[in-house]
This record gives C-alpha cells, structure tokens and sequence, in this order.
C-alpha cells in the first residue's frame, strides 16, 4: 500500500514538473517574442530619429536654398559686372549641388518613411502576435492556477486517503486482536465441549444401565402382574361358571353395566352387521384426553391412546385392563393392533411409533426418523410393514422386523389420516387439508391420483375391506363414499347438527360394509346406510366430543370414544 501511494506522488509529481517545463517553454517563446519587438522598437526609435534629422537637415537645405534664391535674384535684380558674373556662377553651382543634395536627402527620407511604414506594419502585426500570446500566456497561468488548486485538493484527499488508511489499520489491528482473543475462547469452548462429551459418554453409559436395571425391574413387576392376571382369569371363570346366565361386569364409579355376550353363533354371521342401540358398559380409560381407540383383529382387545403417555389395552368382552405400555415421551395421537393381534403400534408427539408385543406386553420396537409428531401409523395385513405420517409432511415405509424405514413419500400437503387399499400396503389414500383425497403409490412414492371430495379439510379416511371404496369425513358436516380407482363420489350422506371436531373426527365403516358411523362435536354418534345414503340412527349418549368409533369384528358390538378419557360398548 505504501508503495501504490509512493508511486501515485511520483505520478503527480512528473506531471506538474511537465506541466512546469512545458510553462518555461512557452514563458521563453514569448520573451523571445518580446525581445524581437523591442530591438523592432528600437530600430523603429532609431529609424524616427533619422527621420527627424534627416527631415531638419532639409529644412535647413530648403531655407539655405531659399536663401539663395533671395541672393540670387537680388544680385540678378542689381545688374552687376564681370566680377558679378563670376559671383553668380559660383552661386549657380552651388544652388545646383543643393538642390541635387536635397533631392538626395528627399529620397532618402521617402524611402526611410516606406521603411518606416514597414515597420509599424511589423510593429502592429507582433502588438497584435504579443497581445494573442498575452492571452494564451493568462489562460495557460489560469490552467496552472487551476491545476494548482486541483493539485492542493488531490494532496488534502491524499491527507484524507491516508488518515482513513491509518484508522482502517488501527481497526484491522483491533480487529485481529478481537479475532485472537475469540479463537482462543473458541479453543477453550472446544476443549470443554470435549470434556463435556466425556461426562455425557459417561452420564450415557450409567443411563444405561440404569435402563438396564429399570428394564430387569420391570420385565419382574410384569411377571408378577401376569401371575395375578392368570389368577384373576382363573377367578373369572369360576365366577363364570357359578353365573352362567349373566356376562360379565364393568365397574365404573359405584354403578355397573353389564355386558352382555354375543347372541350364540353371532361369530358365524358372515357379513351381518347391525345398528347400535343403547350403551350397555363403559369403559374408563383414564386419562386426561382420548385421541384414538383399535380392536383387534379377534375381537378380544381394546386399545386406547390419548393425552397419556401410555397406552391403555382392556379386554373387549369386560372391560378389564390388561396391560398399560409405556415408553412415549409425549401424547399418543393413534393406536393400531395388527391383525393377528401379536403386535399393538403407537404413534406419539415424541416424532416416533413405538410397537410392543401383546402376549408379553412388552416395548419391541421404536421407528424414530420423523421430524415431526407423528399422527398416524398402521399395519399392512401381515404386520411386515408399518406405515406412519408426521406433520412433517412424509409418509414413511417401514420394514417390522428390522425396525428400518425403506421408502419415504412427501405427501406436500399436510394430511390428517391416510388408509390401506390393500392388504400389502402397495397402494394407500391420504385425506389432506386442502380438501382433496390422494392416493399413491408406495413403492414409486408417485401421486397415482387426486381428486377435491369437499368443500372443506378432509378429516379421516376409511377403506372397506376390499379397497375398493374409501369413506371419507369431512368438516364440511359430510360423509362421503368414494371409488378408489378413480376418486367418483358414490353417496353422500349428511344429518341435521351433524359437525365433527376439528382434531378428532375418525369415521368408520362396518365389517360388512353396509353401514357408516361417525361422531359428532356435540356428543351424538350417528349411523348411515351406505347404499342409500340415509341416516339410520342417531345416539345422544356421550357427554363430549367423539373422537373415534368402531364396529367389533363380528358387527355385532360398537366402541364409541369421547375425548373426555370414557369409551362407551353399545349393543
């Protein structure tokens, strides 16, 4: 930098000593100018002098001759003798030498006035060359003079340029400083982050086997648990068998309802489902707030999730806990139980599904990859594959065994519920906010179609046990029947005051397929025949919202959520 600016001085330097010569240049032309036309004005001084003498001098003749011609006419005049005559000879040559003199002289002044003429012709042409020069000498000082002013201004920026290049350095110094001083709080952050890492290695290691510990302690209060359960089994069937005619009872407060078993040889019933009636238990799940309920597939287990951290599994037919899993660290939004009922899966707000084996009741797997909470999450037909959504907008593909996720599919828009369409999970319909149902291909993970079913979110999807129809609720205060292979409405079905809650609004489909169900914000749970689209039935039973609603496998029976923790088994 010191040398770009001891280069830049000897630039400007150069410059002005050009300029300067080029000034002396000129300066030295026109002096030679002004010389010339002095020593002109002297000649022209000396030429006048002459003149004048020489002008004298034929007056003086001019007088001597008129003089002479006085004499001359007055000795003619006086008529004198020879030695008159020899006077007036003498005169005549003399008047003739004067007058040849003064034509001399006449000559020579006429010829020193074209002289003259001459020079005052050169005179007037270097007055006018000398005021020409004297006007490109003032405006070349008034350019020096500006350049000056040009130079004196470049030499304050100069000043200026460099004061600012010496604050510019005692920042930059101040500036390594800071630099140095944050690198070494940096070195000394890391090493504490290293020591850090050595605690939590350490913190990790005694979690562990605190884990360890906990689990061994469990996995015994488990033993024990199923010994009593065992025991109570037995105490139920003794009691059973000393009560043939009356099922068994659910206890909820100081009242009990008894739950009546199936008619005998409901279970033969193909394809015979039928319309609930009246609530004849209760079930107490609880918990602060009831999100989702599942049956399995032999009808002999009830799950619940809601606000709890824990999912509650009861037995279908009494209503007596079984086991209460817990591992979620947060809510649990949905609950599924595999079709051969060896499996429950939960998805949680902790961004993960977590799966436990119902014969032990123990945690097998956890699918964490989600950014999100997770919403929803379901079993293919041969629990081989899970599938989950999250509100960060994938729907991932899991492999069961391995507990890994194999596909992930952005489904853009955000969704509330999604359903298989067949057994293997190939093909699945999404319900989204923006009103539309998709269905996709979870293979490819490509958008196979989509359609806008509603005026209004679409809130859960249901398909039948073929895949071939979709049920879908909508906050609209529709259910509608939709073809899954090309997105047609079938039916509409609707009722007076029917308006499902924003968060929770599942409906469901019967086993046969010949009824829908769905709950409503106000407490009441409303039945539709599907083929007609008529309304078959409304039951004002529950105190709150219904958040979900499900036929028994044998058609026969329903469970009926309300948010506040209550499951309601109607006949």
């Amino acid at each position: 930098m010191a040398q770009s600016r001891g280069a830049t001085a000897a630039g400007w330097e150069t410059r002005i000593l050009a300029q300067l010569e080029q000034r002396e240049l000129r300066v030295a032309t026109v002096a030679k100018v002004i010389q010339s036309y002095s020593r002109l004005a002297g000649k022209v001084g000396e030429f006048a002098s002459h003149s004048r003498d020489a002008e004298a001098r034929s007056r003086e003749m001019q007088g001597e001759h008129e003089r002479l011609l006085e004499s001359y006419e007055r000795n003619g005049g006086g008529g004198s003798g020879g030695g008159g005559g020899g006077s007036s000879g003498g005169s005549t040559r003399g008047m003739s030498l004067a007058q040849q003199r003064i034509a001399d002289l006449e000559r020579d002044i006429e010829a020193m006035k074209e002289e003259r003429t001459v020079l005052y012709r050169t005179q007037g042409t270097n007055a006018q060359r000398l005021l020409d020069l004297s006007d490109k000498m003032r405006e070349t000082d008034e350019r020096l003079r500006q350049q000056e002013l040009e130079i004196m201004d470049s030499h304050e920026a100069l000043r200026r340029s460099n004061s600012k290049i010496d604050d510019l350095r005692a920042a930059l110094k101040e500036k390594d400083g800071t630099v140095q001083i944050l690198q070494d709080e940096m070195s000394a952050l890391q090493l504490e982050i290293v020591q850090i890492e050595d605690r939590c290695r350490k913190l990790q290691a005694e979690n562990d086997d605190l884990v360890k510990r906990w689990l061994q302690k469990m996995n015994s209060e488990a033993e024990k648990v199923n010994e009593v359960t065992q025991e109570l089994e037995l105490i139920k069937r003794k009691s059973e068998a000393l009560s043939p005619r009356m099922g068994p009872a659910v206890f909820e407060d100081d009242q009990f309802f008894a739950v009546h078993s199936p008619p005998a040889g409901a279970n033969a019933i193909h394809g015979a489902s039928l319309v609930p009636r009246s609530a004849v238990g209760k079930i107490d799940a609880r918990m602060e707030e009831v999100h989702s309920i599942a049956i399995s597939g032999s009808g002999a287990l009830l799950a619940v999730g809601g606000q709890s951290t824990t999912v509650k599994v009861f037995d279908a037919e009494t209503g007596e806990s079984v086991f209460s899993l817990s591992g979620c660290l947060k809510a649990v939004n949905h609950v599924e139980i595999s079709t051969d009922s060896t499996l429950l899966l939960a998805a949680s707000s902790d961004h993960t599904a977590r799966i436990w084996k119902l014969d032990t009741g123990r945690h097998w797997k956890s699918l964490t990859g989600h950014i999100g909470s997770v919403m929803v999450a379901k079993f293919n037909h041969d629990a081989s594959r899970v599938f989950t959504y999250s509100q960060d907008r994938t729907i991932k593909v899991w492999d069961t065994q391995r507990g890994l996720c194999v596909k992930t599919l952005f489904t853009v828009s955000s969704c509330h519920d999604f359903a298989l369409l067949d057994s293997a999970g190939a093909r699945i319909a999404t319900a989204h906010v923006d009103n539309s149902v998709r269905v996709w291909d979870t293979a490819s993970g490509k958008r196979l179609r989509e359609a806008s079913v509603h005026k209004e979110q679409v809130m859960s999807v249901w398909a039948s046990c073929t895949g071939s129809r979709i049920l879908t609720n909508s906050y609209d205060g529709t259910l509608k029947l939709v073809d899954a292979s090309t997105l047609d409405v079938v039916a509409v079905m609707s009722a007076p005051g029917y308006r499902p809650s924003r968060n929770w609004a599942r409906a469901s489909l019967s086993p046969d397929g010949r009824f829908a169900m769905a709950g409503s914000i106000d407490g009441r749970l409303f039945v539709w025949d599907v083929n007609s689209g008529d309304l078959v039935r409304t039951l004002d039973i529950h105190k709150s919202a219904v958040c979900d609603a499900l036929w028994h496998p044998t058609g026969m029976r329903v469970y009926s959520a309300e948010k506040s923790r209550y499951i309601l088994i109607l006949h």
